[in-house]
């Protein structure tokens, strides 16, 4: 019995089987990645020191904003776009969509670095040299870090999720350690940030051209054969609300955090911001099942197979909120302890935690309901409500932080969290007549 099943995982071509072993594998992909990111960063932190690690780290998150903003929406809009052509086989539109997402967001790339140099330049006296240096090799890098992502997302479309998940999150980490740990035995003692930025600029070099070469290699014979259609209009006016989606996203995980460091100082925030890490957990199964759903959802949505979208979206939700419900109960549990591994101070955002745990276990109930939007051309109502809960967030910490501290943080993060699947959840319900929940509506 137990081998049937594993034989109809396996080799089933139905869609609850790829959407099993899609998220599967994403999930341990995303497991695996998270662990040797950490032993990066500890790796980096002993070698470098605290001074050179800073700089690293510092240039490093800008560089992963800015690529927010170069990527101009496509890293969605492919998932969406990809599928949806392969599924009609209008092979012209999908060489098309890949060749011009790759043009855009190259030339906006190095537009973005080329300004982003510049300032950089003119506030040079505020900045430490070896800082100035690490943010030029930054810069320089955006392009071909932007391109690895749209790699990425464009093997998702296909669904070739642990080959997309393979490529920045194992790859990319490895060949970084690797690159710096040959490089500490050559300059012996005289590692620093600069050279880490060298090897990360290498490593993304590598990881570009394996995703490209992967890419290539998975697409349908008849793509490459095809004369490649071009509607810029159309996929701009779909991927730009995505970068504001993108956009809001991030100001809505990173807001609670700044305003704790703003109103209570930067203590605070540490201590906030472990908090924030653990319950970030629980996303785990939604981010692995939303790895392969994307491109399930736009395949049978955009060629009118509503049935079996309900069914395969009604799975991924008992899967999501199954995952969420364990997690945030073993972290609960063990929240204190957890905690305590960060340093005893730490445990005093054991409230703040359980809050951000419970608000989580809600929002899982939710489903997928805001993949749902952007992958059935809804992303424009999506980015709306993403940027009007940003906004309800900034409002809620102003107002809670001074008065109840980490807490009031805690429960303006949870409580936006749940304002905005709510009310995707009602637009998904009446507008597409989805429910992307485990609870049937009467």
């Amino acid at each position: 019995m137990i081998k049937a099943f594993l034989n109809k995982l396996i080799y089933s071509t139905g869609h609850r089987a790829i959407l099993a072993r899609g998220a599967l594998g994403a999930f341990i992909v995303k497991i695996a990645g998270a662990g040797l990111l950490f032993g990066l960063h500890v790796l980096l932190a002993r070698l470098l020191g605290v001074s050179q690690y800073g700089i690293y780290v510092y240039a490093i998150t800008w560089i992963n904003i800015l690529a927010i903003l170069c990527l101009l929406g496509f890293q969605t809009s492919l998932v969406r776009f990809i599928a949806e052509y392969k599924a009609k086989q209008q092979w012209g539109l999908l060489q098309g969509i890949i060749r011009r997402s790759t043009q855009a967001v190259l030339a906006f790339s190095i537009l973005v670095g080329i300004i982003a140099a510049i300032i950089i330049f003119f506030l040079r006296h505020r900045l430490s040299g070896e800082l100035a240096i690490a943010f030029y090799i930054g810069f320089g890098s955006l392009p071909i870090f932007a391109l690895c992502r749209l790699r990425e997302a464009s093997l998702r479309a296909l669904k070739h999720v642990v080959q997309s998940e393979l490529l920045l999150k194992i790859i990319r980490p490895a060949l970084l350690a690797s690159f710096v740990g040959f490089l500490f035995m050559t300059v012996s003692n005289s590692l620093r940030a600069t050279h880490v930025i060298s090897c990360n600029l290498a490593a993304l070099v590598i990881v570009f051209f394996t995703g490209t070469v992967l890419l290539q290699s998975k697409l349908h014979k008849d793509v490459h054969k095809a004369k490649p259609e071009y509607t810029q209009k159309q996929w701009l006016k779909v991927s730009l609300p995505l970068l504001l989606i993108a956009s809001m996203a991030m100001v809505l995980s990173q807001t609670d955090i700044i305003m704790v460091g703003a109103i209570r100082g930067a203590d605070e925030a540490g201590i906030y911001s472990a908090a924030s890490r653990i319950s970030n957990l629980v996303v785990f199964g939604l981010m692995a099942i939303n790895a392969i759903l994307a491109p399930m959802i736009s395949e049978l949505y955009h060629t009118g197979q509503k049935q079996k979208l309900q069914r395969i979206i009604t799975l991924a939700a008992k899967g999501i909120f199954v995952f969420t419900l364990m997690v945030s109960i073993i972290l609960a549990v063990s929240g204190k302890f957890v905690l305590s591994l960060f340093g005893l101070e730490f445990v005093i955002a054991f409230v703040p935690l359980l809050i951000l745990l419970s608000g989580q276990v809600i929002n899982s109930l939710a489903g997928s309901v805001g993949l749902i939007m952007t992958m059935t051309g809804h992303q424009n109502q999506a980015g709306a409500i993403i940027a009007g809960s940003a906004a309800v967030n900034i409002v809620l910490n102003v107002l809670l932080i001074p008065l109840f501290g980490l807490t009031g943080a805690a429960v303006s993060t949870a409580f936006t969290m749940i304002l905005w699947n709510i009310a995707m959840l009602i637009y998904v319900q009446r507008r597409l007549g989805i429910n992307s929940t485990i609870i049937t509506f009467g």
